[in-house]
C-alpha cells in the first residue's frame, strides 16, 4: 500500500476503536441519568445501587476513551498535515470547545458520582448525572458537527489556500449536523440499552443479583427496543439528507448504476462496480422510488450520472450499509420479543432468552461501525465534500515504510487498551453490584 492508503487505514483504525468508548459512554450516561432521577423521587435503593454499579463501569469506559482519543489529533498533525493547513482555522476550533467544555463538564461531575456520591445530597448526586448526561452528549455533537462538516461543508471561504470561517453557527449547524446527531445519539442509546440488558440477563440467568437484574431488565428492553425501531426512522431521514447533498453517495448506498424510473430496494445483493450490476439482488420493485419521492414511479438517479472518478468504492459502502440495516432488524425482532416476554409477564422464566441477551451486545457496535465505515468511505474521493481531495490532504512528505510502523505500533497499543478494557470491565460485572 502506498503512503496515502496506509494514512486512511491508520485513521480508521485509531477512530474505529477509539468509537467504541463515546458510544458506551453516552448509553451508560443516559442509564445513569434514569436510576439517578428514580432515587431522587423515589428513594428506593434499588435505583441507587444501579446507578452506583454503572457508573463504575462508566468511569472505566471514560478513562479508556480518553487514552485512545489522545491519539487522534497527532494522527491530523503526522499524516494530515496539509488538511491541517487548509482546514484548522475551521476544524480547529470545534475540537478545542469540545475539549474546553464540554470535555471538562462531564470529566468534572463524573468524578463525584464514582468518588463523593457519600459527601453530597441525593440532588447533587442527580445533578452530577445530570451534567455528565449533558457533557458527554455536547461532546458528541460538536465532533458530530466536525464530521458532518466535512460531509456538507457551509459557513466559510477560502482565502489564499485555506478555508476561513464567516460563520460559526453555520460551520456548527451545517446540512447534515442534526440529523446525524440524532442518529447517531439514539444507535449509542441502543448500544447502552444492550449492555445493561446484557449484564442483568447474565445476572438473571445464573441465578445472582435478582432483584438488581429484574430492575434493570425492566428498563432496558423496552428502551432497546424504542431505540431500535427509532433507527431505521433516523436513518431514512438522513437517507433523504444524503440524497439531497451527496447523490453519489446515496447511489451507491442503495447499488443504483443506472438511472430508472420505479428503482428497486435491496435488502441483499452483491455489488459488481466494474460490470455496474447488483448480483443475486433481492428486494421490493419500486420500493426505492417510494421511500425517496413517494411516488413508486419516480425516477432515481444513478451512478451512470456522475463522472466516474467521483464514484464512492461502491462494493464496501453497500455492503457496509446493508449489513447495518439487517443487524438493526435483527435488534427490533429480539427485543420485540423480549418486550413481548416482559408484557406476559414471562422474560424472567424464559432462560432461553436470558441466554440469548449476553451474546446480542456486539451487534450495535458492529453496526454503529459499519455505519460509520459507510459514511466516511463514501464520502470519497473528498476529504472535504467537492472541496478538498483526500489525496490532497495527506502529509506528503512521510515515506510509506514510516506510516506502516507507526500503524503496526497504535493498533497494538489500540488492541492492548481495549483487551484491558474488556477484562477490567469483565471483572467488574463478574464482581457484581455492591448491595441489592
Amino acid at each position: 500500500m502506498d503512503a496515502l492508503m496506509l494514512s486512511r487505514v491508520q485513521f480508521g483504525v485509531s477512530v474505529g476503536l477509539h468509537y467504541l468508548f463515546p458510544i458506551t459512554t453516552l448509553g451508560l450516561a443516559f442509564f445513569i441519568l434514569i436510576f439517578e432521577s428514580l432515587y431522587l423521587v423515589k428513594r428506593r435503593e434499588e435505583h441507587r445501587a444501579v446507578s452506583v454499579f454503572l457508573a463504575k463501569l462508566l468511569g472505566m469506559v471514560f478513562t479508556m476513551g480518553v487514552a485512545t482519543g489522545l491519539m487522534l489529533p497527532f494522527s491530523f498533525g503526522a499524516n494530515w498535515a496539509r488538511f491541517s493547513v487548509f482546514a484548522g482555522s475551521v476544524f480547529g476550533p470545534l475540537i478545542s470547545i469540545e475539549a474546553s467544555s464540554a470535555f471538562a463538564l462531564e470529566a468534572s461531575f463524573m468524578a463525584i458520582l464514582i468518588f463523593g456520591r457519600n459527601k453530597v445530597s441525593p440532588l447533587v448526586c442527580w445533578f452530577s448525572a445530570l451534567c455528565v448526561f449533558l457533557g458527554a452528549h455536547l461532546s458528541a455533537f460538536l465532533i458530530v458537527a466536525a464530521n458532518s462538516w466535512l460531509q456538507t461543508p457551509s459557513g466559510f471561504v477560502v482565502e489564499n489556500g485555506r478555508a476561513v470561517m464567516t460563520s460559526l453557527t453555520e460551520v456548527v449547524l451545517n446540512h447534515s449536523t442534526l440529523i446525524r446527531f440524532f442518529h447517531v445519539v439514539t444507535a449509542a442509546w441502543l448500544s447502552g440499552a444492550c449492555v445493561v440488558a446484557g449484564i442483568a440477563a447474565y445476572y438473571a440467568a445464573r441465578d445472582r443479583h435478582q432483584g438488581f437484574a429484574r430492575i434493570l431488565l425492566r428498563f432496558a428492553v423496552p428502551i432497546a427496543l424504542t431505540t431500535a425501531i427509532l433507527q431505521p426512522i433516523l436513518g431514512h431521514m438522513h437517507i433523504l439528507n444524503v440524497l439531497e447533498h451527496n447523490p453519489e453517495k446515496d447511489a451507491a448506498y442503495e447499488g443504483i448504476f443506472h438511472s430508472t424510473n420505479g428503482a428497486t430496494l435491496y435488502a441483499f445483493g452483491i455489488p459488481d462496480e466494474n460490470n455496474r450490476v447488483i448480483h443475486f439482488g433481492i428486494g421490493l420493485p419500486y420500493a426505492l422510488s417510494f421511500l425517496e419521492s413517494g411516488n413508486p414511479l419516480s425516477r432515481v438517479a444513478g451512478l451512470d450520472e456522475y463522472p466516474r472518478e467521483t464514484w464512492p468504492p461502491v462494493n464496501v459502502i453497500f455492503t457496509t450499509f446493508h449489513l447495518m440495516v439487517m443487524l438493526g432488524v435483527l435488534m427490533i425482532v429480539v427485543f420485540a420479543v423480549g418486550a413481548y416476554l416482559l408484557w406476559r409477564r414471562q422474560l424472567f422464566r424464559s432462560r432461553w432468552y436470558l441466554l440469548l441477551l449476553p451474546w446480542l451486545v456486539p451487534l450495535p457496535y458492529l453496526a454503529n461501525e459499519l455505519g460509520w465505515v459507510g459514511a466516511e468511505i463514501g464520502r470519497q474521493p473528498w476529504l472535504i465534500y467537492k472541496v478538498l481531495r483526500t489525496a490532497d490532504a495527506s502529509t506528503n512528505l512521510l515515506p510509506a515504510w514510516q506510516i506502516a510502523a507507526s500503524l503496526i505500533g497504535i493498533g497494538t497499543f489500540y488492541l492492548l487498551l481495549l483487551a484491558l478494557a474488556l477484562y477490567f470491565l469483565g471483572r467488574q460485572i463478574a464482581k457484581g453490584p455492591a448491595a441489592e
